[in-house]
Protein backbone atom coordinates (compact mmCIF):
# COMPACT_ATOMS: atom_id res chain seq x y z
CA UNK A 1 0.00 0.00 0.00
CA UNK A 2 1.48 3.27 -1.03
CA UNK A 3 -0.04 6.46 0.29
CA UNK A 4 1.40 9.85 -0.28
CA UNK A 5 -0.04 13.85 0.42
CA UNK A 6 2.40 15.26 -1.88
CA UNK A 7 4.96 16.48 0.56
CA UNK A 8 5.44 12.78 2.59
CA UNK A 9 5.16 9.40 1.08
CA UNK A 10 4.56 6.35 3.34
CA UNK A 11 4.97 2.95 3.10
CA UNK A 12 3.17 0.29 4.88
CA UNK A 13 4.10 -3.70 4.73
CA UNK A 14 3.57 -6.00 6.90
CA UNK A 15 2.82 -3.44 9.75
CA UNK A 16 5.81 -1.94 9.51
CA UNK A 17 5.87 2.17 8.41
CA UNK A 18 8.34 3.14 6.54
CA UNK A 19 8.04 7.45 6.30
CA UNK A 20 9.95 8.47 3.08
CA UNK A 21 11.22 12.42 2.33
CA UNK A 22 14.86 13.20 2.71
CA UNK A 23 15.55 10.10 4.44
CA UNK A 24 14.69 6.66 3.52
CA UNK A 25 14.39 3.49 5.29
CA UNK A 26 13.79 0.05 3.39
CA UNK A 27 13.15 -2.97 5.15
CA UNK A 28 13.32 -5.34 2.49
CA UNK A 29 10.97 -8.10 3.07
CA UNK A 30 8.69 -8.54 0.52
CA UNK A 31 8.17 -4.99 -0.21
CA UNK A 32 6.54 -4.11 -3.37
CA UNK A 33 7.09 -0.56 -4.74
CA UNK A 34 7.26 1.74 -7.12
CA UNK A 35 8.84 4.96 -6.84
CA UNK A 36 10.49 5.79 -10.17
CA UNK A 37 8.62 8.48 -12.19
CA UNK A 38 8.10 6.77 -15.24
CA UNK A 39 6.47 4.20 -13.42
CA UNK A 40 7.18 0.46 -13.06
CA UNK A 41 8.49 -1.47 -16.19
CA UNK A 42 10.40 -4.21 -16.58
CA UNK A 43 11.85 -5.86 -19.39
CA UNK A 44 13.41 -2.97 -21.00
CA UNK A 45 14.15 -4.37 -24.35
CA UNK A 46 16.89 -1.18 -24.93
CA UNK A 47 18.90 -2.32 -21.88
CA UNK A 48 21.39 -4.74 -22.74
CA UNK A 49 24.01 -6.70 -20.19
CA UNK A 50 23.84 -10.03 -18.06
CA UNK A 51 20.84 -10.65 -16.08
CA UNK A 52 21.57 -10.70 -12.54
CA UNK A 53 21.98 -14.34 -10.99
CA UNK A 54 20.80 -15.20 -7.52
CA UNK A 55 23.43 -16.49 -5.00
CA UNK A 56 23.27 -18.21 -1.26
CA UNK A 57 23.77 -16.54 1.91
CA UNK A 58 23.51 -12.89 1.27
CA UNK A 59 21.86 -11.05 4.22
CA UNK A 60 22.66 -8.50 6.62
CA UNK A 61 22.30 -4.12 5.90
CA UNK A 62 23.55 -1.88 3.37
CA UNK A 63 23.66 1.97 4.71
CA UNK A 64 24.05 4.58 1.54
CA UNK A 65 24.06 8.31 2.03
CA UNK A 66 24.61 11.30 -0.69
CA UNK A 67 23.20 12.64 -3.66
CA UNK A 68 19.52 13.69 -3.28
CA UNK A 69 19.00 13.36 -7.01
CA UNK A 70 19.81 9.68 -6.96
CA UNK A 71 18.09 8.83 -3.97
CA UNK A 72 15.30 7.24 -5.78
CA UNK A 73 17.09 5.33 -7.46
CA UNK A 74 18.52 3.82 -4.77
CA UNK A 75 15.88 3.48 -3.50
CA UNK A 76 14.70 1.14 -6.51
CA UNK A 77 17.49 -0.55 -6.42
CA UNK A 78 16.68 -1.53 -2.31
CA UNK A 79 13.27 -2.33 -3.76
CA UNK A 80 14.82 -4.69 -6.67
CA UNK A 81 17.35 -6.04 -4.14
CA UNK A 82 14.68 -7.22 -1.50
CA UNK A 83 12.39 -9.12 -3.85
CA UNK A 84 15.86 -11.62 -4.38
CA UNK A 85 17.21 -11.05 -0.79
CA UNK A 86 14.53 -10.99 2.07
CA UNK A 87 16.99 -10.87 4.90
CA UNK A 88 18.74 -7.45 3.82
CA UNK A 89 17.58 -4.23 4.87
CA UNK A 90 18.91 -0.67 3.15
CA UNK A 91 19.15 2.63 4.34
CA UNK A 92 19.14 5.37 1.97
CA UNK A 93 19.90 8.89 2.85
CA UNK A 94 19.72 11.72 0.25
CA UNK A 95 20.87 15.06 1.75
CA UNK A 96 23.40 16.17 -0.87
CA UNK A 97 26.91 14.34 -2.57
CA UNK A 98 28.59 16.53 -0.26
CA UNK A 99 27.59 14.40 2.70
CA UNK A 100 28.71 10.99 1.14
CA UNK A 101 32.52 11.45 1.67
CA UNK A 102 32.29 12.40 4.91
CA UNK A 103 30.18 9.54 6.20
CA UNK A 104 32.04 7.07 4.35
CA UNK A 105 34.88 8.55 6.19
CA UNK A 106 33.43 8.48 9.54
CA UNK A 107 32.34 4.78 8.50
CA UNK A 108 28.41 5.72 9.22
CA UNK A 109 27.71 4.33 5.18
CA UNK A 110 28.60 1.45 3.50
CA UNK A 111 28.19 3.22 -0.11
CA UNK A 112 28.22 6.93 -1.47
CA UNK A 113 25.72 7.82 -3.73
CA UNK A 114 27.51 11.29 -5.52
CA UNK A 115 26.37 13.33 -9.29
CA UNK A 116 29.60 14.62 -9.54
CA UNK A 117 33.11 13.25 -8.51
CA UNK A 118 34.41 13.01 -5.48
CA UNK A 119 37.31 15.49 -4.87
CA UNK A 120 41.01 15.21 -4.63
CA UNK A 121 40.91 16.47 -1.15
CA UNK A 122 37.98 14.04 -0.18
CA UNK A 123 39.76 11.06 -1.71
CA UNK A 124 42.56 11.50 0.33
CA UNK A 125 41.06 12.42 3.21
CA UNK A 126 39.77 9.10 2.99
CA UNK A 127 43.10 7.26 2.07
CA UNK A 128 44.33 9.33 5.11
CA UNK A 129 41.99 6.91 7.30
CA UNK A 130 41.65 4.08 5.43
CA UNK A 131 45.39 3.03 3.85
CA UNK A 132 42.99 3.28 0.43
CA UNK A 133 41.26 5.31 -1.85
CA UNK A 134 37.46 4.87 -1.95
CA UNK A 135 36.68 2.66 -5.28
CA UNK A 136 34.36 4.87 -7.82
CA UNK A 137 31.83 3.20 -9.57
CA UNK A 138 29.74 4.64 -12.61
CA UNK A 139 26.27 3.38 -12.13
CA UNK A 140 24.65 5.91 -14.52
CA UNK A 141 24.11 8.78 -16.87
CA UNK A 142 21.69 11.81 -16.00
CA UNK A 143 21.26 14.85 -17.51
CA UNK A 144 20.69 18.20 -15.85
CA UNK A 145 17.31 19.83 -16.86
CA UNK A 146 16.23 23.61 -17.33
CA UNK A 147 12.94 23.96 -16.58
CA UNK A 148 10.32 26.79 -16.47
CA UNK A 149 6.46 26.51 -15.60
CA UNK A 150 4.06 24.64 -18.41
CA UNK A 151 3.09 28.43 -19.48
CA UNK A 152 6.20 29.74 -20.49
CA UNK A 153 6.73 29.96 -24.29
CA UNK A 154 10.34 28.97 -24.37
CA UNK A 155 11.49 26.89 -26.07
CA UNK A 156 15.50 27.27 -26.81
CA UNK A 157 17.88 28.51 -24.20
CA UNK A 158 22.06 29.07 -24.49
CA UNK A 159 24.80 28.53 -22.35
CA UNK A 160 25.94 32.55 -22.40
CA UNK A 161 21.89 32.97 -21.72
CA UNK A 162 22.25 30.56 -18.63
CA UNK A 163 24.80 32.21 -17.39
CA UNK A 164 23.53 35.31 -17.71
CA UNK A 165 20.78 34.57 -15.59
CA UNK A 166 22.47 32.59 -13.05
CA UNK A 167 25.74 33.92 -12.89
CA UNK A 168 27.17 37.38 -11.13
CA UNK A 169 30.84 36.68 -13.30
CA UNK A 170 29.17 36.10 -16.84
CA UNK A 171 32.79 33.95 -17.86
CA UNK A 172 30.58 32.33 -20.61
CA UNK A 173 31.31 33.97 -23.95
CA UNK A 174 28.80 36.15 -24.82
CA UNK A 175 27.51 36.10 -21.36
CA UNK A 176 25.30 39.46 -20.31
CA UNK A 177 23.27 40.26 -17.01
CA UNK A 178 19.62 38.81 -17.77
CA UNK A 179 17.07 39.54 -15.66
CA UNK A 180 13.48 39.47 -17.40
CA UNK A 181 11.63 37.51 -19.86
CA UNK A 182 12.12 40.13 -22.31
CA UNK A 183 15.83 39.77 -22.48
CA UNK A 184 15.35 36.60 -24.08
CA UNK A 185 12.89 37.73 -26.66
CA UNK A 186 9.56 36.64 -24.77
CA UNK A 187 6.73 39.23 -25.88
CA UNK A 188 3.79 40.27 -24.52
CA UNK A 189 2.89 40.09 -20.79
CA UNK A 190 6.27 38.23 -20.38
CA UNK A 191 8.67 41.61 -21.67
CA UNK A 192 8.89 43.23 -18.50
CA UNK A 193 8.24 39.94 -16.18
CA UNK A 194 11.34 39.81 -14.18
CA UNK A 195 12.75 35.58 -14.18
CA UNK A 196 12.17 34.51 -10.40
CA UNK A 197 15.55 32.28 -10.14
CA UNK A 198 15.85 28.66 -8.70
CA UNK A 199 18.47 26.78 -7.85
CA UNK A 200 19.95 24.00 -5.58
CA UNK A 201 21.84 24.37 -2.23
CA UNK A 202 26.03 24.43 -1.84
CA UNK A 203 25.59 20.88 -0.31
CA UNK A 204 24.31 19.62 -3.69
CA UNK A 205 26.96 17.74 -6.76
CA UNK A 206 23.73 19.28 -9.14
CA UNK A 207 24.81 22.99 -7.60
CA UNK A 208 28.34 22.12 -8.58
CA UNK A 209 28.11 20.31 -11.72
CA UNK A 210 25.39 23.27 -13.41
CA UNK A 211 27.95 25.90 -11.89
CA UNK A 212 30.87 24.30 -14.09
CA UNK A 213 28.89 23.74 -17.02
CA UNK A 214 26.27 26.57 -17.25
CA UNK A 215 27.98 29.39 -15.35
CA UNK A 216 31.56 27.95 -16.95
CA UNK A 217 32.81 27.90 -13.48
CA UNK A 218 31.94 31.38 -12.43
CA UNK A 219 29.88 32.33 -9.16
CA UNK A 220 26.35 32.43 -8.80
CA UNK A 221 23.99 35.62 -8.03
CA UNK A 222 23.07 36.25 -4.67
CA UNK A 223 19.34 36.19 -4.98
CA UNK A 224 18.86 32.95 -6.34
CA UNK A 225 16.24 31.50 -4.00
CA UNK A 226 18.11 27.67 -3.01
CA UNK A 227 16.30 24.97 -2.25
CA UNK A 228 17.70 21.31 -0.29
CA UNK A 229 16.15 19.23 -3.28
CA UNK A 230 15.65 18.77 -7.27
CA UNK A 231 11.57 18.34 -6.35
CA UNK A 232 11.37 21.16 -4.13
CA UNK A 233 12.56 23.01 -7.29
CA UNK A 234 9.80 20.84 -9.64
CA UNK A 235 7.13 21.76 -7.18
CA UNK A 236 8.32 25.75 -6.77
CA UNK A 237 8.84 26.14 -10.46
CA UNK A 238 5.15 24.52 -11.44
CA UNK A 239 3.38 27.23 -9.05
CA UNK A 240 5.32 30.25 -10.37
CA UNK A 241 4.57 31.02 -13.99
CA UNK A 242 7.44 33.68 -13.79
CA UNK A 243 10.32 31.09 -12.83
CA UNK A 244 13.39 29.31 -13.54
CA UNK A 245 14.95 26.42 -12.15
CA UNK A 246 17.20 23.16 -13.03
CA UNK A 247 16.96 19.52 -11.56
CA UNK A 248 17.70 16.06 -12.71
CA UNK A 249 15.54 15.73 -15.95
CA UNK A 250 14.18 12.48 -14.85
CA UNK A 251 12.28 14.26 -12.20
CA UNK A 252 10.27 16.59 -14.03
CA UNK A 253 6.74 16.17 -13.58
CA UNK A 254 3.38 18.28 -14.48
CA UNK A 255 3.32 21.79 -14.39
CA UNK A 256 6.93 22.26 -15.27
CA UNK A 257 8.37 21.69 -19.01
CA UNK A 258 12.01 21.06 -19.96
CA UNK A 259 13.66 23.95 -21.58
CA UNK A 260 16.16 22.80 -25.04
CA UNK A 261 19.85 23.81 -24.37
CA UNK A 262 22.45 24.33 -27.35
CA UNK A 263 25.59 26.18 -27.58
CA UNK A 264 23.62 28.11 -30.06
CA UNK A 265 20.14 28.72 -30.98
CA UNK A 266 20.82 26.76 -33.74
CA UNK A 267 21.98 23.87 -32.10
CA UNK A 268 19.60 23.30 -29.12
CA UNK A 269 18.86 19.86 -27.96
CA UNK A 270 16.01 18.76 -25.19
CA UNK A 271 16.99 16.31 -22.38
CA UNK A 272 17.10 12.64 -24.00
CA UNK A 273 19.43 10.04 -23.89
CA UNK A 274 20.05 10.11 -27.69
CA UNK A 275 21.57 14.00 -26.79
CA UNK A 276 23.15 12.75 -24.09
CA UNK A 277 25.46 9.93 -25.21
CA UNK A 278 26.26 11.99 -28.39
CA UNK A 279 27.31 14.72 -26.47
CA UNK A 280 25.31 16.81 -28.23
CA UNK A 281 23.03 18.20 -24.77
CA UNK A 282 25.69 19.84 -23.05
CA UNK A 283 24.36 19.56 -19.34
CA UNK A 284 24.82 15.86 -19.48
CA UNK A 285 27.39 14.27 -16.52
CA UNK A 286 28.07 10.75 -14.94
CA UNK A 287 26.24 9.58 -11.73
CA UNK A 288 28.69 7.89 -9.26
CA UNK A 289 28.59 5.40 -5.86
CA UNK A 290 31.58 5.00 -4.32
CA UNK A 291 32.37 2.18 -1.68
CA UNK A 292 33.92 2.02 2.03
CA UNK A 293 34.88 -1.52 1.89
CA UNK A 294 37.97 -2.25 -0.53
CA UNK A 295 37.14 -5.04 -3.33
CA UNK A 296 40.97 -6.17 -3.06
CA UNK A 297 41.02 -7.05 0.60
CA UNK A 298 37.47 -8.26 1.28
CA UNK A 299 34.30 -7.18 1.04
CA UNK A 300 31.04 -8.18 2.75
CA UNK A 301 28.59 -10.78 0.53
CA UNK A 302 25.80 -8.31 0.73
CA UNK A 303 27.59 -5.64 -0.53
CA UNK A 304 29.39 -7.17 -3.27
CA UNK A 305 26.33 -8.55 -4.83
CA UNK A 306 24.26 -5.68 -4.38
CA UNK A 307 27.15 -3.95 -6.74
CA UNK A 308 26.86 -6.66 -9.59
CA UNK A 309 22.45 -6.08 -9.28
CA UNK A 310 23.35 -2.31 -9.56
CA UNK A 311 25.58 -3.43 -12.92
CA UNK A 312 23.47 -6.08 -14.48
CA UNK A 313 20.86 -5.88 -16.79
CA UNK A 314 18.36 -6.01 -14.14
CA UNK A 315 19.72 -2.96 -12.10
CA UNK A 316 20.26 -1.11 -15.66
CA UNK A 317 16.46 -1.51 -16.13
CA UNK A 318 16.14 0.07 -12.80
CA UNK A 319 18.55 3.10 -14.03
CA UNK A 320 15.60 3.68 -16.86
CA UNK A 321 12.84 3.31 -14.36
CA UNK A 322 14.23 5.91 -12.25
CA UNK A 323 14.27 8.24 -15.40
CA UNK A 324 18.01 8.11 -16.10
CA UNK A 325 20.20 6.66 -18.85
CA UNK A 326 21.59 3.29 -18.67
CA UNK A 327 25.11 3.00 -19.13
CA UNK A 328 25.95 1.07 -21.95
CA UNK A 329 27.66 -2.54 -22.32
CA UNK A 330 31.16 -1.27 -22.72
CA UNK A 331 30.92 0.62 -19.51
CA UNK A 332 29.34 -2.15 -17.55
CA UNK A 333 31.92 -4.29 -17.84
CA UNK A 334 35.25 -2.03 -16.98
CA UNK A 335 32.55 -0.92 -13.86
CA UNK A 336 32.57 -4.74 -12.57
CA UNK A 337 36.02 -5.17 -12.68
CA UNK A 338 36.26 -3.26 -10.03
CA UNK A 339 34.29 -5.52 -7.47
CA UNK A 340 35.62 -8.68 -9.41
CA UNK A 341 39.05 -9.28 -7.73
Amino acid sequence: MFKTDGKESMIVAKNKIVVCRMYVLFLLSSLLICLGPVGCNSGNSAVQGVPYKKVNDVYGTIKVSGSSTMSNLMSIWCSGFSDIYHDTNCMVEGFGSSKAPGDLEKGTVDIGAMSEPMSVKDRQDFKNIYGYEPVEIKVAIDMIGVLVNIENPIKCMTIDELDGIYSNTNLCQGSTNIATWGELNLAGAWVNTPIKVYGRTPASGTFDVFRKIALCGGTYKENITELASSRDIVDFVSRDASSIGYCGAGLLTSGVKAVNIGESKDNCYPPESEYAISGQYPLTRNLYIYLRENPSNGMRKITKEFLKYILSRDGQEAVVEAGLINLPVSAIREERKKITH
